[in-house]
């Protein structure tokens, strides 16, 4: 599937879902969107969790078409299990407490193929959710299926359905008096906020990273030269002359 449409357009989509869903469910759509039960109860997808096998260890979810089989571990053997169409398939590790961030965000990027493909109207194929390991030497081939346009188009999707515009204002308004978040130069926090970030990011039920990458879209960060970094917070350099 690589058909083109706008990140504007995902947005658009994404948020129109989710305004449908809270109009049927408010009480899911309060602090932070709760993914599994607008996955089985919206879309009427299944979710399963299984021990994987892949070669590839970034490999964390699949959306299961009926016929593409996932290597999973079961009772001491490596075998290939195909599971159900419309079944979203999480590696059990992400059932840890403290990869919340990862399942939930895991679980939006697969239910987006779902929906993806219905925009396409193209049959759904079974697709994994690979993060990328920086130390991992991967193939041409990998890399090109890795950052297709449809993996982009299912990251970008997630993104805005785990955090759409009306859950980051309220973080936004709840954490931060609805002020942009400062950045110096391109990448640099002053810890005041990374603090905030952190909060926001745990309220909303999502990792830092999702959430900084998310603002960055929303044009919710406020740029300042890296010299004020260096001379405001750090203090260093003396006074100016």
């Amino acid at each position: 599937m690589n058909i083109y449409t706008s990140r504007a357009e995902l947005e658009e989509i994404s948020e129109g879902l989710i305004t449908v869903y809270a109009q049927r469910y408010s009480n899911r759509v309060i602090q932070s969107i709760d993914i599994e039960h607008f996955i089985t109860q919206f879309l009427m997808l299944k979710i399963e969790y299984a021990s994987f096998a892949e070669d590839d260890a970034g490999r964390i979810g699949f959306l299961a078409d009926g016929e593409t089989p996932l290597l999973i571990h079961q009772e001491g053997k490596i075998i290939p299990f195909v599971f159900p169409k419309d079944t979203i398939v999480l590696d059990k590790f992400l059932l840890s407490e403290k990869e919340q961030g990862r399942r939930r965000f895991t679980m939006a990027h697969e239910a987006s193929h779902h929906i993806l493909s219905k925009m396409y109207a193209v049959p759904a194929t079974g697709r994994f959710h690979t993060e990328y390991d920086s130390e991992r030497s991967y193939s041409k081939e990998e890399l090109t299926q890795m950052f297709a346009s449809a993996e982009w188009q299912a990251d970008a999707m997630g993104a805005s359905l785990l955090m759409p515009k009306r859950i980051i204002d309220n973080a936004m308004a709840k954490y931060n008096q609805c002020q942009p978040i400062k950045i110096y130069g391109d990448n640099t926090l002053a810890q005041r906020e990374k603090n905030i970030l952190r909060r926001m990011a745990a309220y909303i039920g999502v990792s830092y990273t999702a959430l900084l990458i998310r603002l960055r879209d929303m044009n919710l960060l406020e740029y300042h030269d890296i010299s004020e970094y260096i001379s405001k917070e750090l203090n260093l350099g003396g006074a100016a002359q």
